[in-house]
């Protein structure tokens, strides 16, 4: 597959890739190809602002996919176990009701949004606001603008979205290990695996401005201040470019071959696997589907930012797309349900 094939389905005749950009109001685009487990093509258009390979993005709920990686290479070094019982720790941050019911949550039950908890997304904060603490977050405390996270369903009997369960998941991990998730995720997933451009920053000091794509509002107009800040790290809070991320990507499906020095395949293939006896399409912090051949991905939608990664371990293809306008959503779906259906 090659971004010219996706060219030729998406654009009308004469059309250029800029003048489709430019209608639906996306002035920063960046993608990148995989082909053979290898980066093969990497395109970058920027409207209103010089974007190339480098130019940082939001990506969004794909931070789930790298706090999964870090949690599951937490769990090969001994450090913590995915399979224990996290209840006596949660009840001293949140009420559980019905706590008789209540007898076993893991990390695997909360990787998968399977552990019952609420809170869908994270709306973002202004720079001129007070960030919240993880806790606050986790109470719906001011000046976190999310409701307290609550059980509201029974773990393990149905598939509900949850970053809130996300930032418990972060939040146990820390306390586990007495060391902070940005801290694991340089050491254990951005560092081994050459991700020279992706991090977790929560005040303004922690980004270089001039490197970022500007993001767009739904009114196609400049964000305040370029972005919106998610300090809900493992559920939203990543900054990366799809370089980064398909070389994420890459080393993923070089573990579902049993090919990487990494993770094992054991661990990979769990994070591929959907929990027994529940209807659902999610993994361990990845979204599956399966046509002729399965492949794992997850997309990223925060204010002002779009993106998408999808990976085809039987054969080494993928693609990582990220834009930044908030009405892309619909183009990059476009995007990657074009070259999902070239895969082999």
């Amino acid at each position: 597959m090659k971004f010219k094939d996706i060219e030729k389905l998406i654009l009308k005749k004469e059309q250029t890739f800029s003048d489709f950009l430019e209608l639906n109001r996306i002035y920063g685009f960046s993608l990148v190809n995989i082909e053979n487990f290898q980066i093969s093509e990497t395109i970058t258009f920027g409207l209103k602002q010089h974007i190339d390979e480098n130019t940082l993005f939001q990506a969004a709920s794909m931070s789930k996919s790298i706090f999964a990686a870090t949690v599951m290479r937490l769990n090969e070094l001994g450090m913590i176990n995915i399979e224990k019982n996290l209840v006596p720790e949660i009840s001293k941050i949140i009420t559980l009701e019905d706590h008789e019911k209540i007898q076993n949550i893991t990390y695997k039950d909360l990787l998968s949004h399977t552990a019952g908890f609420n809170i869908h997304g994270f709306s973002g904060y202004l720079h001129t606001q007070q960030m919240p603490s993880l806790l606050q977050i986790l109470h719906g405390e001011r000046p976190s603008n999310s409701l307290r996270l609550e059980l509201i369903h029974l773990p393990r009997t149905i598939f509900s979205y949850s970053g809130g369960g996300y930032m418990l998941a972060q939040y146990l991990l820390e306390q586990e290990t007495n060391k902070s998730y940005l801290e694991w995720a340089k050491e254990l997933v951005f560092k081994p695996l050459k991700m020279i451009n992706s991090f977790h920053a929560s005040t303004l000091d922690q980004i270089d401005t001039t490197k970022i794509a500007q993001g767009w509002s739904e009114h196609d107009t400049p964000i305040d201040h370029g972005f919106i800040f998610y300090p809900e790290l493992a559920a939203a809070g990543q900054w990366s470019t799809p370089t980064d991320l398909a070389l994420f990507g890459i080393e993923m499906m070089q573990a579902l071959k049993g090919e990487s020095h990494w993770m094992t395949k054991q661990s990979a293939e769990m994070m591929i696997s959907v929990p027994k006896d529940i209807k659902t399409f999610y993994g361990l912090g990845f979204m599956l589907k399966e046509q002729t051949n399965i492949y794992f991905g997850h997309g990223g939608d925060n204010i002002g930012y779009h993106s998408s990664m999808v990976f085809n371990p039987v054969h080494g293809q993928g693609i990582v797309v990220m834009l930044n306008s908030d009405i892309g959503d619909k183009v990059r779906d476009q995007i990657i349900n074009i070259a999902t259906s070239l895969f082999l």
